[in-house]
């Protein structure tokens, strides 16, 4: 798909192609429509190169109770034998 800026939208944004299309990706990811790995990719990036660009622009990641809970479950699986941390 080829996708047409008008040239005013960048004047006034500033953004280069690149820039668009970073903001394109990043919207989308932040949106839930791309996950990290499909946002980078669209950028020629790797997840950790993508990750790096988003905390040199000051964009946090994503990161809910739903995520929390995942990581929670992934570290019982892989510590077994770990004592839970006091709250």
């Amino acid at each position: 798909m080829t996708l047409q800026i008008p040239d005013s939208l960048a004047t006034q944004s500033g953004c280069g192609p690149q820039d668009m299309l970073f903001g394109l990706a990043i919207g989308l990811f932040m949106d839930g429509r791309l996950t990290l790995g499909q946002a980078g990719s669209a950028l020629g990036l790797s997840k950790p190169q993508f990750v790096d660009l988003l905390g040199q622009r000051g964009i946090p990641m994503p990161y809910d109770v739903d995520d929390l809970e995942s990581d929670l479950k992934t570290l019982d699986k892989l510590f077994p034998n770990q004592p839970a941390m006091p709250a």
